[in-house]
């Protein structure tokens, strides 16, 4: 019997399309099959998961819940039938509902949708993704509106999804849509305010400008979204919002392509810093560009990436972030990137907090620094706080990719693995061609017991992220501890030549030798990774996997320099 699916899973899973797909896929069923079992077509299947077409409830109950063997998952068969029932009262409640809002019972919430370039030019992509996530972070700034943070806003792009169901999905009550045509140095935006409850357009306008007038173009359409949303404006958010003036054209132009870059981290890292260093050679005060840096060289030098030695990207990371806040000390991106250097290098627990109270301080709103903060929670120890902020990442930005998956490590990290696999199935299903999911479900199912289905997994992330080095270290563990001795070797023989070639964290290494039951070994190499500063050392505390060595005096030492709070 399979293990019943949490019911935080549940609640979080908002549309029958969702749940449906959802189920569909953990039962092990292609649409096809689920169509024949139901009596669907293909089409109709798909067009049920996308929300596309209205569930009959009484054929849900009927036909759906027996072919998606939920007769043990009482909590899922209830979610979806009365995700069915709702989907079937929205029709009627809609427009009840958006007029509720629109006289304001709600705080006003929005998305911003990249704008269509109607150029000729393809490279004018990068412009209007750049418009919309500038917009974006002009109007976080303002704490009585809720934004819905780029990675969400932009999954949309190039589908046929209508608004309502965009506003459903990332439950705001108004959609900012717009669109670019670039000639030379002249501009048309039309950029209009959409109604997400009824799919009324209620504010529209077009800007027709010179290049040169880009900024005020776009300090004029944050005005007026806050006027229409009826916000009221403090002076010092105005200050905030409103910067941009004295930016050279040319370096904004070159950081809005290296942001573009940045979106498609880690492949397009290296073109992100290659951007941001030219914006910084058109111009060297611009903070944005500055900070763009930082976030790439601490990306390289982390846990996640790890392509760059710690000491060399950190360091590197840190100039650039100290930089930009000379140049704008209210850069609530920098100093959450000093933050994240804090807990991953410097291992400076109280000052990364202050760091990222102060970057709160600035942008409450900032994705980022709420995701990278609940690093620091669980990191410390303070597993439920770090839950709790990770939740709150995604309610900011529901749809983003790494959100979702780090939710999964947060649960890993808890020891609460059941919940683990349950997000890498939701998060397998947004992205199914990431390998994240699958390293996850590979180490949860090794703390749980279930080898064969952790080494299928693990080999999979191994082939998908094209052999980094932590899936390869997870999987040399994996066959270590299950007495494939010459299979977790031949890892940890490869891991040593290809640190011969470039960097390799030495927490990889070790994590092959506690597999293999090298405890004597697995010490030398997380000695050396704490002399390395290593990102992985940041969570020393709360990987399952360095349970053999919790009681080693060795290790208790190598906490204590790391200065954990008590």
């Amino acid at each position: 019997m399979d293990a019943p699916i949490p019911r935080e899973i549940l609640d979080r899973i908002t549309s029958f399309g969702e749940l449906l797909r959802y189920l569909r896929r953990r039962a092990g069923l292609s649409q096809t099959e689920l169509s024949i079992a139901v009596g669907y077509s293909d089409a109709q299947i798909s067009r049920l998961e996308q929300n596309l077409r209205l569930p009959n409830v009484s054929t849900v109950q009927a036909r759906f819940l027996p072919v998606l063997r939920l007769k043990e998952q009482q909590a899922a068969s209830d979610r979806l039938l009365r995700l069915a029932e709702q989907a079937q009262e929205q029709r009627t409640d809609l427009k009840a509902d958006a007029d509720g809002r629109r006289r304001g019972q709600n705080p006003p919430s929005l998305a911003v949708l990249p704008f269509i370039n109607i150029s000729k030019a393809a490279e004018n992509e990068y412009f209007c993704e750049g418009l919309a996530e500038d917009l974006i972070n002009a109007l976080t700034r303002i704490k009585g509106v809720f934004v819905v943070a780029r990675a969400s806003s932009f999954s949309f792009k190039g589908k046929d999804v209508d608004v309502l169901e965009i506003g459903r999905r990332l439950n705001v009550e108004t959609i900012l849509e717009g669109s670019v045509q670039k000639v030379g140095d002249r501009l048309r935006i039309t950029a209009q305010l959409v109604d997400a409850g009824n799919g009324f357009q209620f504010w529209s306008e077009r800007f027709d400008r010179q290049m040169t007038d880009l900024f005020d173009i776009q300090d004029e359409i944050t005005l007026a979204i806050v006027k229409q949303l009826k916000v009221e404006l403090l002076a010092k958010e105005r200050v905030a919002v409103l910067t941009k003036k004295q930016m050279n054209l040319e370096s904004y132009t070159l950081y809005l392509k290296g942001r573009f870059y940045w979106a498609q981290r880690p492949q397009g890292i290296a073109k992100a810093i290659e951007f941001f260093e030219s914006a910084i050679d058109k111009d060297p005060t611009s903070a944005p560009a500055r900070s763009g840096l930082a976030d790439c060289y601490a990306t390289l030098g982390s846990w996640e990436n790890g392509t760059l030695s710690p000491a060399d990207a950190m360091a590197r990371a840190q100039t650039a972030a100290n930089k930009a806040l000379e140049l704008d000390p209210r850069l609530a991106e920098a100093h959450t990137t000093l933050a994240y250097r804090s807990i991953h290098y410097d291992w400076d627990w109280n000052t990364a907090e202050a760091q990222f109270k102060r970057a709160f301080e600035l942008n409450s709103n900032y994705t980022v620094c709420h995701h990278w903060y609940s690093h620091y929670l669980m990191a410390v120890g303070r597993t439920e706080e770090s839950l709790e902020v990770s939740r709150h990442c995604l309610e900011l930005d529901p749809l983003d990719f790494v959100l979702n998956i780090h939710l999964a490590w947060h649960f890993h990290f808890a020891r609460q693995y059941d919940q683990s696999i349950e997000q890498c199935w939701i998060t397998s299903e947004l992205y199914p061609n990431s390998f994240w999911p699958a390293w996850f479900f590979g180490l949860a199912y090794e703390q749980q017991g279930e080898i064969d289905r952790a080494e299928e997994e693990l080999q999979i992330a191994v082939k998908m992220s094209g052999d980094v080095t932590f899936a390869a270290a997870a999987l040399g563990h994996l066959y270590g501890f299950a007495g494939k001795t010459a299979n977790a070797q031949a890892i940890f023989d490869n891991l040593i030549a290809r640190s011969t070639r470039g960097y390799v964290p030495a927490y990889d290494i070790a994590m092959v030798c506690l597999g293999l039951g090298r405890k004597e070994q697995a010490l030398e190499y997380l000695f050396k990774a704490h002399q390395e500063r290593s990102g992985w050392m940041t969570y020393i505390n709360v990987d399952p996997r360095l349970h053999p060595l919790r009681e080693d005096p060795r290790y208790k030492a190598i906490l204590k320099e790391m200065n954990f709070p008590d």
